[in-house]
This record gives structure tokens, sequence and C-alpha cells, in this order.
């Protein structure tokens, strides 16, 4: 039997708590206290005027997330090249709450939003693991993007 989760709009001290978890689970290694410090909720708080963010709550605590976040193309006199677009990003759900349907939950709230502002296309960059959830959430492959890294 699945819990329960709960889809709201992320507040900016569950948005931290969870990418400190994910920053830990990602970096063994790496030395954080337990908390997020205040001046990384802050930071946390700034950048989350330029997206939305939801997070997903089970038992009562926050155990996942993602954002949305949009671009508008530059207006042109030629008929629909213009519009909106998305970009999904930042999906993360605590491994302890993994297997229950929060992920999924989490993207269909994005893309739920995206036929709300008529977005053209939701985009994103996928890590080997999450292949398989986004293509049973509706994704596609599209090898149309490069990259530049300095």
């Amino acid at each position: 039997m699945r819990s329960r989760h709960v889809i709201t709009t992320g507040t900016a001290a569950d948005v931290a708590t969870l990418r400190w978890a994910w920053a830990q689970e990602d970096s063994p290694d790496a030395v954080l206290e337990d908390l997020p410090a205040e001046s990384f909720v802050a930071d946390v708080t700034s950048w989350m005027q330029q997206r939305s963010v939801w997070t997903a709550h089970r038992d009562g605590s926050a155990a996942g997330m993602v954002c949305l976040t949009q671009h508008q193309r530059m207006p042109s006199p030629v008929a629909r090249s213009g519009g909106i677009w998305g970009y999904l990003g930042h999906l993360y759900v605590l491994p302890a709450a993994r297997g229950h349907g929060i992920g999924r939950a989490l993207i269909e709230t994005v893309l739920a939003e995206a036929r709300r502002q008529e977005y053209a296309k939701v985009v994103l960059s996928p890590t080997e693991l999450s292949i398989p959830l986004y293509r049973r959430c509706g994704f596609s492959d599209d090898h149309s993007l490069m990259l530049w890294r300095p």
C-alpha cells in the first residue's frame, strides 16, 4: 500500500532542507551541519523567486521537490514562432520516500502547470537513472541540444 502524499507550493525552508539532504546524498564526504544554515535558506529564497517550486509531503514532512523555470522566446513577426516553454529541474525525492509515486506526482504537477500556462514544451536534463520515470510520464528523447563548458 502506498503512503499518501500531498503536493504544495514549496516553502524556502522545505526546499532548503531537501536540497541539503540531496547534497549530503551526492557528496557523502562533504562536511555539512545537520540542518541548513540561515544564509543558505536566504539563498534558496532568492533562487525561488525566479521559478515555480513544489514540494511533496509524506507523513507530514517534506519528502520531495521539483521546479519549473519559465522561458519566453523572443517575439517574432512569423506566426507561432514565439511562445513560452518550461524547464523541469531539481526533481528530488528523499531515499526513504522513493517508490511511493512521489516523483511521478511531482512531474504531473509540473505538466499540469505547463498545460495551464499553455507552454509550447517542457524540457529537462535527465540522469540515466531518471530516464525511465520521465518516459513513463510522457517525455521522449530529443537529441537537438548542444553543450559548452568552459
